[in-house]
């Protein structure tokens, strides 16, 4: 039986872990924190799954609230695995201390946002016990079967590689207000300081370099020093009036400690960034952009473009997709002949009613409802591998390798573009 201990939960991502019981894991939830309007909010959101009238959990969660919650932590060892959601600044310190502690730790992303963050990783990753950032992304069935086609030489070929083109196109826009588990969220104060929160391109754009990594070198060891070459890097501003950041925030006005970004009623917010680099030789460049709203019916998209020398494999969500996303295949020669062997492919995969519909000169994979499971529903997943990794006492033989090459990617992204 393991016992979960959450750390100064300030993100709901900290809540959905919590989403779905597990026999393995004890109904004793132990909760340490500083006090205040992100625990009373976190508190709210864990105690709806026990309220809910459908599949409620039976948390029994034990609070301390104090601002020594991190010695108490330590001090008091209830659990085994800790969970981090929270702030990104000193997350990797919180980090370091449970790990150093004795915990397993399963912790959101980022684990850090800056240079310095990269340092501690390090030093946390040269030894057990076993850290892992939740990767939700890898468990979006269209990811999924990127994934599966890109590794299909007959279907998909080489990487094409042309002049000042990037092979793999990935871009993310998300919204800073947006409904979460049927209720509109409300983010602390502090997610709009950078400095707290990080920028953009060390935050969302972690899910995008990982799902690189995951679909191409699942199996083999990412270095960064080695098979990362970063040219290219840039940020700008979402302008966020003061009316929405009171909408998302419930806070009244802007903090002294945002004052250097404000301009007026209105502060400039650093969530966007895009960079360019090579991964063993293969160009990529990815993109973050945040919107103040999303558009009536819609909600975050992800966009993924992977050029092959046989077709290209493209995710696409929008408003042409109904604001779901699908996956396109492009093929590039004969479209009969390409229909026949991508139709025997598709079936030939592990995905119950999966199947392939033409459309013009290319095809979509058609993907039943029943396949397509929420964004909250993934952290139990995610959760759950976490487990099974304890269980076993085999962790992937690239993980640490990976998130260290994963980190410093970011955050040299984020170096380069304030230079």
């Amino acid at each position: 039986m393991y016992t979960l201990v959450i750390i100064n939960p300030g993100h709901f991502h900290a809540g959905l872990v919590l989403r779905e019981m597990h026999p393995e894991i004890s109904k004793d939830v132990y909760i340490y924190s500083e006090p205040g309007i992100d625990l009373d909010n976190y508190m709210k959101l864990v105690q709806s799954f026990n309220n809910r009238a459908q599949h409620p959990t039976s948390w029994n969660f034990h609070v301390y609230a104090a601002a020594d919650f991190m010695e108490k932590a330590v001090a008091e060892k209830k659990g085994d695995i800790a969970i981090l959601a929270g702030k990104n600044n000193l997350k990797i310190h919180y980090i370091k201390g449970l790990h150093d502690a004795g915990f397993s730790v399963l912790s959101d992303k980022p684990l850090t946002i800056n240079c310095d963050g990269v340092k501690v990783l390090k030093e946390v990753l040269a030894s057990k016990p076993i850290l892992m950032d939740i990767m939700t992304e890898r468990h979006e069935i269209t990811s999924l079967l990127q994934r599966d086609l890109v590794k299909n030489k007959n279907l998909f070929g080489d990487f094409r590689i042309e002049k000042d083109s990037p092979s793999i196109i990935k871009e993310s826009v998300h919204h800073l207000y947006k409904t979460v588990n049927g209720a509109p969220l409300v983010r602390p104060g502090w997610y709009f300081d950078v400095k707290v929160q990080g920028e953009g391109i060390v935050d969302v754009t972690t899910h995008l370099v990982d799902l690189i990594q995951w679909m191409l070198f699942d199996d083999a060891s990412v270095d960064y020093a080695k098979d990362v070459e970063l040219y290219e890097a840039r940020r700008w501003s979402t302008d966020v009036p003061l009316d929405k950041y009171k909408l998302v925030t419930k806070v009244e006005q802007f903090p002294a400690s945002l004052a250097e970004n404000v301009c007026g009623d209105t502060l400039k917010l650093f969530s966007n960034g895009d960079f360019s680099y090579r991964i063993k030789g293969i160009p990529v460049k990815l993109s973050v952009i945040w919107a103040l709203q999303a558009p009536e019916g819609g909600g975050d998209t992800h966009k993924s473009i992977m050029k092959g020398t046989v077709s290209d494999l493209i995710i696409d969500q929008g408003p042409q997709t109904g604001n779901k996303p699908e996956l396109f295949v492009q093929p590039h020669g004969n479209v009969d002949q390409f229909e026949i062997a991508l139709k025997k492919a598709v079936a030939a995969l592990n995905y119950n009613g999966v199947s392939v519909v033409k459309e013009g000169g290319r095809f979509r994979i058609d993907i039943p409802a029943a396949l397509r499971i929420t964004h909250e529903e993934h952290f139990s997943i995610v959760r759950d591998e976490f487990l099974e990794i304890l269980k076993s006492g085999k962790e992937p033989a690239n993980l640490r390798a990976n998130l260290l090459s994963k980190y410093s990617l970011l955050s040299a992204a984020q170096a380069m573009s304030k230079s």
